[in-house]
């Protein structure tokens, strides 16, 4: 007995320290001594916040990790679901005394004054209700609060999804706070920022989880490791795109890499690399072994497993350094302003502005669909090329849209804007709607048996009401027009010029309606009940929507009173030498134009459909008739 408790306390001992020992020697050679030179709060502040954030790091792993691992890999009715979720609910207590820390270090940090001094009391009161970085923490005290209580009260799965998904927005505030999201380019780094945390903590919370549940698991351990592991490759993947997102933000050139904080995104990146090492040896040897042996393997997985841990626990540390570690582009001097010539259509394809969520995405796209093909097509099946090709295709000018010249020029022009938005909800849909993935995906997962949720379950759960409420065309046209609504005449449009936030909001929603109306008009056209005349009719009708709000762009230029284009114009910041009011920009042409082509394109479509399903009726026809003959004539 005494033996079985004095190995997993090694093992936590182990992983904390190496945890602090990173954080330590990252944070004394440069970022704590600059903070102590002009710091009047005391070692207690300086030390507390960077040893805080790790423990903030890892209850809110221990809390997301095990959330996501009850949902996908654990069956809901046995006995390690309700561990997982007391597991998370634990975590969420020490995640919310960290986030109550932090709060209160955070202020005393922004006030330069050391800890319990006199009247600090009123102030801190001041500074969580009027200063946004005081309200933050108070957000992010309140929602990890409410996930704690959540974890101990919930069972089903559904619950469980709703936690997952307020635990994961419990992240944003602190990425807000951050020294990544604080400079001149937090815009560019916020979404980066907390798309890092979040797969880091499922990561690592999913690993400790499967440690700590493996004797529970028994039998079922190879499934879960298994499941498991596709969750970490997609969290290696997006940790790694979003941390050279959020480092090349931070550190601005080459030169910048031989500043502090460069010195320790390069040591988090060669342990990222380590860390890779690690999942290739879970996926191609444990696994294996897990098979055929699995009372030997399981303890091969928990010592490989307690090695990798105590690795993303010095990548935590090191995380909690850099968030105290002045980044280069903000400790320098803002650089002057460029002028740059109005862009022209090459400019689409020459200039490049990475987006980390949607290079993400892209590759997840194209990655699943063509394992999907492959399943398919390994299983005796057959699946078009024709549909192939379009999805890829579709991909491609998506991640063109999103990363490329127009994603840099939407927020200092708002034709370059419109572009984007009338790019995502009319062309790109016509692409990736008749590559049909629902119909690859049923036919390539298969629906699990244990109550657990796959992606057959998910595609399920989240698309089967969305679906339905989207089957006739003209519910889905009236959808598209409240979108378009809602990105042209509120606040939308300016947030989403200027923040990432804003940014990534708005092309989720402009694709998603997009997709759904291009969606209905295939579902229409298969189903019965519904003519070409109405199918017609509605393109008709968001042809028409389309002209009265480009009509309304082309004339927003010669009726917007002076000061309220102006008013646009600097808000977005114009980079190049032309006097304001000089540039009319083509936003209500380039509508009707982009919606003129795809609408064409969609009524040639519903046409052909007509025509074929005419020509097949025809051939049925004539089959039968022919079919009727021959009985005829054998019975006369």
């Amino acid at each position: 007995m005494k033996n079985s408790r004095t190995k997993p306390v090694a093992a936590a001992a182990m992983i904390l320290g190496c945890g602090l020992l990173a954080l330590f020697i990252a944070y004394s050679t440069g970022a704590g001594q600059e903070a102590a030179l002009l710091d009047r709060t005391g070692a207690a502040v300086i030390w507390g916040l960077p040893v805080a954030k790790l423990i903030f790091n890892v209850a809110a792993a221990g809390t997301v990790g095990p959330l996501i691992l009850a949902l996908f890999a654990l069956p809901p009715k046995g006995r390690a679901f309700s561990k997982a979720l007391g597991i998370a609910g634990v975590s969420a207590v020490l995640w919310t005394a960290a986030a109550s820390v932090i709060s209160v270090l955070t202020f005393h940090s922004l006030a330069n004054l050391p800890l319990f001094s006199e009247g600090s009391g009123a102030i801190f009161v001041s500074f969580l209700t009027d200063v946004d970085a005081g309200r933050r923490s108070a957000l992010t005290v309140l929602i990890t609060a409410t996930v704690a209580l959540l974890c101990f009260g919930i069972q089903r799965q559904r619950a469980v999804a709703v936690t997952a998904v307020l635990a994961s927005t419990g992240l944003i505030p602190l990425a807000l706070n951050s020294h990544a999201a604080g400079g001149a380019s937090h815009a560019d780094s916020t979404v980066s920022v907390v798309m890092h945390m979040a797969a880091a903590a499922i990561w690592i919370g999913g690993l400790a989880t499967l440690v700590l549940l493996r004797r529970t698991l028994e039998t079922e351990l190879l499934a879960a490791v298994r499941r498991y592991s596709t969750l970490a490759l997609l969290s290696f993947l997006a940790l790694a795109l979003s941390g050279v997102a959020a480092g090349l933000t931070g550190i601005g050139s080459v030169q910048g890499l031989a500043s502090q904080y460069g010195l320790i995104l390069l040591a988090k990146t060669a342990i990222l690399g380590l860390l890779g090492v690690f999942g290739a040896l879970h996926r191609k040897w444990i696994l294996t072994k897990l098979e055929s042996i699995p009372g030997k393997a399981r303890t091969t997985f928990a010592a490989l497993a307690v090695a990798e841990l105590a690795v993303m626990a010095a990548a935590s540390g090191l995380a909690a350094a850099l968030a105290r570690t002045p980044p280069p582009t903000v400790s320098q001097a803002a650089p002057a302003q460029v002028s740059l010539r109005l862009p022209g259509s090459v400019d689409v394809f020459s200039s490049w502005k990475p987006d980390a969520l949607w290079i993400f995405l892209c590759a997840v796209a194209v990655f699943l669909y063509a394992a999907g093909v492959r399943r398919v097509r390994n299983r005796g099946g057959h699946w078009p090329a024709y549909r192939a090709g379009l999805w890829f295709t579709g991909v491609a000018l998506l991640f063109l849209v999103t990363n490329g010249g127009l994603r840099a020029y939407q927020e200092y022009l708002i034709s370059a804007h419109v572009v984007t938005q009338m790019l995502l909800i009319a062309v790109v849909p016509l692409l990736l709607v008749p590559a049909a993935p629902l119909t690859l995906a049923r036919l390539a997962v298969a629906p699990r048996q244990d109550g657990t949720v796959g992606g057959a379950e998910a595609l399920t759960v989240t698309l089967r009401p969305v679906l339905s409420a989207t089957s006739a065309p003209y519910f889905a046209a009236a959808g598209l027009g409240a979108v378009m609504a809602a990105l042209y005449y509120t606040p939308l449009l300016d947030y989403s010029s200027r923040t990432q936030f804003g940014y990534q909001g708005m092309a989720l929603l402009a694709l998603l309606s997009g997709c759904l109306f291009t969606a209905s008009l295939a579902r229409a056209a298969d189903g019965p009940g519904s003519s070409l005349a109405s199918r017609l009719v509605t393109i008709g009708a968001v042809a028409a929507l389309y002209a009265v709000h480009g009509w309304a762009l082309a004339q927003q230029a010669d009726q917007l009173p002076d000061s309220r284009r102006q008013e646009w114009l600097v808000a977005v910041g114009q980079p190049w030498d032309q006097p304001v009011l000089a540039f009319v920009e083509p936003a209500g042409i380039a509508m009707w134009i982009i919606a003129a082509g795809a609408l064409l394109v969609a009524a040639a479509t519903e046409l052909f459909r007509a025509l074929r399903r005419r020509d097949v009726r025809a051939r049925n026809r004539s089959a039968t008739e022919r079919t009727h003959d021959l009985v005829m004539s054998s019975d006369t």
